[in-house]
């Protein structure tokens, strides 16, 4: 019964209804299947491109099986609703492919759409005007409607070719900007977006196997299945470019990625840097080729488990040492798939400890200055053995949860992740900031100059103008300083310790009063006062201690900043202390003493 009923139907419509409809048929398919990864900003639009060109073969195969001239014509123009929007879809679609999220904005997305709806107008209203056809008659012996265009249909044709090669440019672009495994999916998308186009020659020029069968829409429909195949079976769109390109590229370490037989796959510019490889491309070449000349790292690439080694690398006449992490990389089938090779330059660490290491050595008669120095070994081993570790753990983690958030397409999850990421290592750059300043402390002798102390409270204030705008603080200074003698990279860091906990403890929001008075002494006191709940006298004495935080809820951090401050000041000849009465809204006033320049301002 079934069987009889369809043969009646396919009997009945003509073959180019009957075409129509099964690319209708195919289209709703395309639509369901890439339906689940409609997260995807490429996919999205996809959609829309199938969506859109099931409309235009619905209304197309109708107008084909419509017995009457008035019949076809309203078939006609309903067709419009679909070819209207297809060329700004496609527009979109390659341009979010080729990563210009910049220009997707609700604006420019209306404005892209004013003439595709304009266009619905005049085709609805066109009896009125004419303006896009002319003239339309039945062709003689032959079942379609034939057109004398008007001249907004050559508008709106100029403007759909203009978007048409708008989004090829779009791809050739990316074949341009990104690499080898991106390439190639710039390449299949190239090949099938050029599909459709082929169907509009074939009907514009007549050399058609149906003639006067537009074969545009079927041909997007097919070009959207040959996208779905891909990413369906090769998870096309789960990698974007510009994750990869933000990610990997701003990188200061090297990265390279490795195939299973050897071959490299992609790298980013830091290891060009780091090998002095500029000026030649590595991209598919045999990874033990290329780096010969370090057999240990060579040597590395066994097995599928983490491997970490020390790599010398002599460029440009200087030795550089690199900490180099193998993992290996599996595909969604637990498969191996190849390595990921990261270089992380260990130049200085390894240089402060040859130079910790001299220093020991030239003071171990020194009992005093011994103690000091075991003093700062240790807070070099407990901030980088627990803090830098927990920092680059959460990098490490993240990093993994992003590589599984960007095989499910999960934009959001990734987009947290690298905040992640960039969190932990802000962190890890403030250990390694701190551990310089007490390094640099310990070892450099300096002499001290005048200071211009309303230009280094500046400068410490745009070390802190994010955090002064997120804490909405108030900070007053005074019109006048006197001046004193020190040195400036070194009182910047004093401020930007003393603010910053200002801020942190402060009241809600911070108002902080600055100031500085000359005592008759010969020295000078800088000071800085917040509105916050003060410190108890019990507590005062703990300040400018390493690893101490009396109110470690309140603001992270690893200690070290208050000691910080007195090292330098007492490097300087000066003293530090703090004066609070403890009492709640009242808050604490830090202070610094300096020697009094004799040039006063």
């Amino acid at each position: 019964m079934a069987g009889t009923l369809v043969h009646t139907i396919l009997d009945t419509l003509p073959q180019e209804s009957i075409i129509e409809f099964l690319a209708v048929v195919m289209a709703v398919c395309t639509i369901v299947i890439l339906w689940r990864y409609r997260k995807s900003p490429e996919v999205k639009y996809m959609l829309f491109i199938e969506f859109f060109a099931a409309i235009w073969a619905f209304t197309y195969g109708m107008e084909f099986s419509s017995p009457d001239l008035e019949t076809k014509k309203h078939w006609s123009q309903l067709s419009y609703l679909g070819i209207s929007f297809l060329p700004v879809c496609y527009f979109l679609f390659t341009t979010a492919f080729s990563q210009k999220y910049h220009v997707i904005t609700p604006l420019n997305i209306g404005l892209l759409s004013i003439i595709p709806f304009f266009t619905l107008l005049l085709i609805f209203t066109n009896d009125y005007h004419l303006l896009v056809w002319s003239k339309v008659w039945l062709a003689n012996g032959a079942n379609m409607l034939l057109y004398k265009h008007g001249i907004w249909f050559w508008v709106f044709w100029g403007y759909s070719i203009t978007l048409i090669f708008a989004g090829l440019y779009n791809l050739l672009h990316a074949m341009h900007e990104f690499t080898a495994y991106y390439k190639s999916q710039a390449n299949t998308l190239l090949v099938a977006t050029l599909i459709p186009f082929l169907g509009n020659v074939m009907y514009v020029t007549g050399i058609n196997p149906i003639p006067g069968l537009d074969w545009t829409p079927l041909f997007f429909v097919f070009s959207g299945l040959i996208i779905t195949f891909g990413v369906v079976r090769y998870r096309m769109f789960d990698l974007v470019p510009f994750a990869r390109n933000k990610l990997i590229d701003t990188m200061s370490d090297g990265v390279i990625v490795i195939n299973s037989e050897g071959f490299i796959e992609d790298c980013n510019p830091a290891l060009y840097r780091i090998f002095s490889l500029n000026g030649k491309s590595i991209i598919r070449k045999h990874f033990s080729r290329i780096f010969a000349r370090y057999q240990d790292l060579v040597a590395s690439l066994e097995g599928e488990k983490i491997k970490v080694i020390e790599l010398e690398v002599y460029n440009t006449g200087l030795l550089r040492f690199y900490q180099t992490q193998i993992s290996p990389v599996f595909n969604r089938n637990q498969q191996f798939s190849g390595y990921l090779v990261q270089l992380n330059d260990i130049t200085s660490l390894k240089q402060t400890q040859n130079r910790i290491k001299e220093t020991n050595e030239q003071l171990q008669n020194e009992v005093e200055e011994r103690g000091r120095l075991i003093e700062d070994l240790d807070a070099f081993a407990h901030a980088v053995a627990h803090d830098l570790r927990n920092s680059l753990g959460s990098v490490y983690a993240s990093s993994e949860v992003m590589q599984l958030s960007a095989e499910d397409g999960d934009m959001e999850q990734l987009k947290e992740m690298a905040g992640l990421v960039r969190e932990a290592a802000q962190k890890a750059m403030n250990i390694t900031q701190e551990l310089l300043i007490l390094a640099t402390v310990s070892h450099q002798e300096i002499e001290g100059t005048p200071l211009e102390m309303a230009r280094i409270f500046s400068d410490a204030k745009n070390q802190l103008k994010n955090l002064i705008s997120k804490s909405n603080a108030q900070i007053h200074t005074p019109d006048t300083w006197p001046v004193a003698m020190g040195y400036a990279p070194w009182i910047e860091e004093v401020w930007a310790n003393y603010l910053t906990n200002a801020m942190k403890y402060g009241g809600t929001p911070p108002v902080i009063e600055v100031g500085a008075d000359t005592l008759q002494n010969g020295v000078v006191r800088f000071w800085i006062q917040d509105n916050g709940n003060g410190i108890s006298l019990e507590n005062q004495h703990k300040l400018f201690q390493k690893y101490i935080r009396l109110a470690p809820e309140k603001a992270e951090g690893y200690g070290l900043g208050l000691s910080i401050v007195k090292r330098i000041v007492e490097k300087l000849g000066g003293t530090v202390g703090v004066e609070s009465t403890g009492r709640e809204g009242e808050g604490a006033r830090f202070w610094f003493e300096l020697p009094e320049s004799p040039a006063k301002s």
